[in-house]
């Protein structure tokens, strides 16, 4: 992904760091508290857009896996990689919002039609919206930081019930030489329960190589 100018930015392009289009895959694992308990999310987004994702409440409990292929087919799989069973597009749709650190780099990849609307304040910060929509046709906004070329939040509907809004909030970030990379974020949901996750591991392989930065 080109650098812009910092006058193109003022007029509303969205310009993220320009060593992020040197990244090829990311392999993370966070600790998540959420109302109804602790787990872990390990998640594998890979250069030809296939992702793979694994959750487990605890280790008496079978994790539940996931692959979802480049044309956006996703299948519950076994510890053997075995497919168990298909997803709908829907639940294809739920499992790629746990891409947390892709969806910050290439938001170009989940969403299309990102359109600047106007400058918003949250927090006393002064972020710039964009509007979009996902692959289900769901409206998106995505907030961001112009001064630090980052996106603070996202927001989209529910896939399994767009009656409801999902918050995904980048709250704090690690320097990698790949530019910054999610740390901690937020996930409200139905502006009611909190899903908190810290990455404990984060690599990233890239054309500068292989960088273990958490």
């Amino acid at each position: 992904m080109g650098s812009c100018s910092e006058k193109e930015t003022k007029k509303g392009i969205l310009t993220l760091h320009e060593n992020y289009g040197q990244i090829h895959d990311i392999i993370s694992i966070a600790d998540c508290h959420s109302p109804f308990g602790a787990y872990t999310t390990e998640v594998h987004s890979l250069s030809n857009g296939s992702c793979y994702f694994i959750q487990q409440f605890s280790e008496d409990e079978a994790p539940f896996r996931v692959s979802v292929d480049s044309v956006y087919q996703g299948y519950l799989i076994d510890e053997n990689n075995n497919v168990t069973d298909t997803l709908s597009q829907e639940d294809v749709e739920m499992i790629r919002s746990h891409e947390i650190h892709k969806m910050s780099i290439a938001p170009n990849h989940y969403y299309t039609g990102l359109r600047y609307k106007k400058k918003v304040t949250e927090q006393k910060k002064e972020l710039e919206l964009y509007q979009g929509v996902d692959r289900l046709g769901n409206s998106v906004q995505l907030f961001y930081k112009p001064d630090e070329k980052l996106i603070s939040k996202i927001e989209f509907r529910n896939p399994k019930d767009t009656t409801q809004t999902i918050e995904l909030i980048y709250d704090r970030w690690v320097e990698s030489e790949y530019g910054e990379m999610a740390k901690e974020i937020r996930i409200v949901q139905a502006e009611k329960d909190t899903f908190y996750f810290n990455f404990r591991f984060l690599e990233i392989r890239g054309e500068s190589g292989n960088i273990k930065v958490i």
